[in-house]
């Protein structure tokens, strides 16, 4: 029984560990570069847009913060460019 009871935890387990991997790798540059440069924990993405403008990739996502903190990222162009952060005050953005 002690085995089957590892077993099932490891079965529960799995779906959040696959989960956490599956991010989508600008998703995961954006959590990097605000956790490196605004020390914010990425809670939530809103407000995705991908595609391609003037025959380059765009990207541009609403990020919420884990401490409420709300921030536009956006890139258009290689993948190894940092994205450009703007903090969301009172103003929409």
């Amino acid at each position: 029984m002690k085995s089957m009871t590892g077993l099932a935890l490891v079965c529960l387990a799995a779906p959040l560990l696959i989960a956490a991997v599956v991010l989508p790798q600008w998703q995961q540059q954006i959590s990097d570069q605000l956790k490196t440069e605004q020390n914010c924990e990425v809670k939530n993405f809103s407000k995705t847009r991908l595609g391609i403008k003037n025959g380059k990739e765009s990207i541009e996502a609403r990020v919420i913060c884990s401490d409420s903190r709300v921030f536009q990222a956006s890139r258009q162009g290689p993948k190894s460019e940092p994205f450009v952060l703007k903090e969301c005050k009172d103003s929409a953005c």
